[in-house]
């Protein structure tokens, strides 16, 4: 047998494993869309990530806890809009039915619905919205509001108290006494006003800070009108009002003022830790306060794990200072390379179990079809007529798909295109289970087992081939071909 002929096989050969793995392509893809394969594993994926691998399945409430978050997480708009359907009488009807058939399988197999009492959900989430929900799931952003606005109230109430004090403790005239009170009552109002605003969301801490220090010049100016510098009284009001608005003044205080009245989420998530008792006295907040039953809420309704990772994650996204929004900002950001890392993992572990499962589709259908891959090179090598009418077609599905890339099945519907026009010009392909197909028996009837061990391994070799994939086979056809072609080229000839 020479080597044109040897060729002229593999490429038969190629081109039969191309058009089964076509069809199994087909059909993984519809029982994956049914039991919403990708899906599912998604889910599951997210879920591991919270619970940080395997370790959250050990305690029972810890299990609970990821779950009813990774719901939570689901039920965000930002995800829940990601698994909109296409619209129509005819693609609601097959989502119904592939939705019912994937009840079925769950009814049958005693497996639970991960999406509880949804029938589907994403089978793709972008690493930004993934971090958006989580973050608007656990409340972040307002749990943080929530407890600067509460830390600048007390900040408000502790500079009053001093000043109030500073006031009291001057030896001051019956006379002056009363207009000094005035002037206080008026910082105090101010003081409530600004405060006021930011809980309202109506100005950011810094201005905010800006104008207490503003109200603050004025009362020291106003007050300082009816208190004669000359006098010790005087002189000991300035003194120590000047330290009180340093405090707002001065770059290196402020800077020390705003790390104080902003929290920082691995601050936060460090109180867990402690005991309920030094949590509310770090957070400065009081058991009883709506804000610390929020943040109670929130912290019992995050697994431990998930609370470590994202202290991690909080403490790199801290390190490069700021205020607050720019530290979330770049929390938000931490969380997306996280995720997109955990996805890396498990998109590895869909592959693996996806060939685990193309291997015995390939398999099935290799038996199905009777795709003994030892039988087809036998009838190729003694049927000139089949190798050359399969070669004939294979070349052109390969010419007229030349610019086609075969890295999905998307890509290859062309070339699924015509080798069904090839299939329904009946190629005699070596397949099937006609009286020439079959397994061999003796005279008495009886099967030959060395037939059939040499049938079962042709099938699995098949089958094998088959799970590599349409796009390696058409590859792998296409190369083949042209080699054979620039094989024929005859040597260019040289003028002498």
């Amino acid at each position: 047998m020479n080597l044109p002929v040897i060729i002229d096989i593999i490429i038969g050969l190629v081109f039969i494993y191309l058009t089964l793995s076509l069809l199994a392509s087909e059909i993984q893809e519809l029982i994956a869309t049914v039991w919403q394969w990708r899906a599912e594993h998604l889910k599951k994926s997210i879920e591991v990530l919270i619970s940080g691998g395997s370790e959250g399945a050990k305690d029972p409430l810890q299990f609970k806890r990821v779950g009813q978050l990774a719901h939570s997480i689901y039920a965000n708009p930002i995800i829940k809009d990601l698994n909109q359907g296409a619209k129509g009488l005819l693609s609601e009807g097959f989502r119904s039915v592939t939705h019912r058939m994937g009840d079925f399988y769950h009814g049958v197999t005693g497996t639970k619905n991960v999406f509880g009492n949804k029938s589907s959900g994403p089978s793709y989430i972008p690493a930004e919205c993934f971090s958006a929900s989580l973050l608007e799931t656990l409340k972040v952003s307002s749990l943080l509001s929530s407890i600067s606005k509460t830390r600048l109230e007390r900040f408000k109430d502790l500079q009053l108290a001093q000043i109030q004090q500073i006031g009291e403790n001057l030896s001051l005239p019956d006379a002056t006494k009363p207009i000094i009170k005035q002037e206080f009552r008026w910082l105090s109002a101010e003081f409530n006003r600004v405060v006021e605003d930011y809980q309202n969301n109506l100005a950011s801490l810094n201005n905010s800070l800006d104008r207490m220090s503003e109200k603050l010049g004025f009362y020291i100016k106003d007050s300082q009108v009816y208190l004669l510098e000359t006098e010790l009284g005087g002189r000991e009001f300035q003194r120590q009002m000047a330290f009180v608005k340093a405090r707002f003044d001065s770059k290196t205080e402020r800077v020390a003022l705003l790390g104080q009245l902003q929290p920082s989420f691995s601050n936060l998530l460090n109180t867990v830790k402690k005991s309920q008792e030094s949590a509310a006295e770090i957070m400065e907040l009081k058991e009883e306060s709506p804000i610390y039953q929020q943040i109670q809420e929130t912290l019992d309704s995050m697994p431990e794990s998930l609370k470590r990772s994202l202290y991690i994650l909080a403490q790199r996204a801290e390190k490069g200072g700021g205020d607050t929004q720019e530290q979330l900002q770049r929390f938000q950001k931490e969380i997306e390379i996280w995720f997109d890392q955990s996805m890396e993992r498990a998109s590895g572990v869909y592959k693996r179990n996806a060939r685990g499962v193309a291997i015995l589709l390939g398999t099935a259908i290799a038996v199905a079809a009777n795709a003994d891959t030892i039988h087809i090179i036998n009838r190729l090598s003694k049927d000139s007529m089949l190798r050359s009418t399969v070669n004939l077609y294979a070349e052109q599905v390969v010419v007229n798909n030349a610019r086609t890339k075969s890295n999905n099945l998307t890509s290859l519907k062309k070339v699924q295109e015509d080798v069904g026009r090839a299939l329904d010009n009946n190629v005699p392909l070596p397949l099937g289970w006609s009286e020439q197909n079959r397994l061999k028996r003796d005279k008495q009837g009886n099967l030959l087992w060395p037939a059939v061990m040499e049938k079962l391994f042709g099938w699995i070799l098949s089958g094998v081939a088959i799970s590599m994939g349409a796009g390696f086979w058409f590859e792998a056809l296409n190369k083949i071909i042209n080699i054979r072609n620039a094989g024929k080229k005859p040597p260019s000839s040289t003028e002498s």
